[in-house]
């Protein structure tokens, strides 16, 4: 389903505008070189086509990079010989000095244990000044190495909000270049990961979250969709869009797209420092909205409460978070307990 925030004539506009720019900006900056990946040895996206092509022709028609693709090899991927030759292509593709000649790397819905030759060698590659491009499943990729998880930002541990379903999404800074495409608070279809306990707030600057009050299931937690960081002298750009066709089919979202890799690899400054305040508050908004037993007046005015406390202290919110997790660790019939605890905390304003 498109995203609901603007008309198809406007989104097209805005996309042709950012194109626009990109041309300008092509005057002075050859186009970069990106590696695109798109091998998965785990889950592969139907969707993983249409984003190939949705990505090659924004770079040509933005002037702003040309992509080398990593593909899948023809054949069967339990057969020893496809192995081999999928750890050939890895080995030749990630060689230091064929990596040299490239400034940056996407991965495209990738998933699994990837065979690059050296993984610690990439990751020092990228933290010397290079960009990283993830899609969607690019946080399902490398669940081995907390080093990989680190530097895209979190791992997938779930998708409760499916690729069937509208959910409901904020945007935390609607005047950032990576998100002034969106409204700020917009619906769309497709599918949200959450993230396992390696997620470390303090990394990144979380630009998109979703929006729990309006999204199903609710659960009481904080789940970021798209967001940005500095990773050594090099950026990273990821965001969790890009499940389904529709998303990739998308103006608004390509304009996302654009912006993100626009950033990454260094064609314009946008804010990266990261931000665990907004995120915690964020978390802090899901659980008023998955609390039970309130009444829909009764959560207006925990909300207001809570905003009000968070725009007296925007760290306040932060104090809360080891709380905030331990709902996340409970089963549901356990939680209220600690529920009762955080309403407490909003009431009083204390951790």
């Amino acid at each position: 389903m498109p995203l609901r925030l603007l008309t198809g004539c406007q989104s097209l506009a805005l996309l042709l505008a950012v194109l626009s720019a990109a041309r300008g900006a092509d005057e002075t900056s050859s186009p970069a070189r990106l590696l695109a990946v798109s091998v998965t040895t785990g889950f592969r996206h139907r969707s993983i086509e249409s984003a190939e092509a949705v990505l090659e022709s924004l770079g040509r028609e933005s002037g702003l990079y040309h992509l080398d693709f990593l593909r899948m090899p023809p054949g069967d991927k339990e057969d020893p010989a496809w192995q081999e030759r999928l750890a050939d292509q890895f080995a030749k593709a990630f060689d230091p000095e064929v990596l040299a000649d490239f400034d940056g790397v996407m991965f495209v819905s990738t998933t699994g244990e990837l065979p690059v030759p050296d993984l610690a060698g990439f990751l020092a590659w990228l933290r010397s000044g290079k960009a990283f491009v993830g899609f969607h499943a690019a946080s399902d990729t490398f669940k081995s190495s907390d080093a990989f998880t680190e530097m895209v930002g979190g791992h997938f541990a779930g998708h409760p909000w499916t690729a069937g379903k509208e959910h409901g999404f904020v945007v935390h800074e609607p005047d950032h270049p990576l998100t002034a495409m969106f409204a700020p608070r917009f619906r769309l279809q497709d599918e949200i990961y959450q993230y396992d306990g390696r997620y470390v707030p303090e990394n990144l600057r979380v630009l998109v979250s979703l929006d729990m009050a309006a999204s199903q299931p609710r659960e009481p937690w904080h789940v970021p969709v798209s967001w940005v960081r500095d990773y050594g002298q090099g950026r990273v750009f990821y965001t969790n869009f890009g499940h389904n066709d529709a998303t990739w089919n998308d103006p608004a979202f390509q304009r996302h797209a654009t912006q993100g890799i626009a950033w990454a690899i260094g064609r314009f400054d946008a804010p990266a420092d990261p931000n665990p305040e907004v995120q915690a508050a964020a978390y802090l908004r899901s659980v008023i909205a998955a609390a039970p037993g309130l009444t829909d007046a009764e959560r207006s005015v925990l909300a207001a409460a809570a905003e009000a406390r968070v725009a007296a202290d925007p760290a306040w919110a932060v104090g809360l978070r080891p709380l905030l997790e331990e709902l996340r660790s409970l089963e549901p019939a356990d939680r209220k307990a600690v529920y009762d605890r955080v309403l407490a905390a909003i009431h009083d304003g204390r951790p």
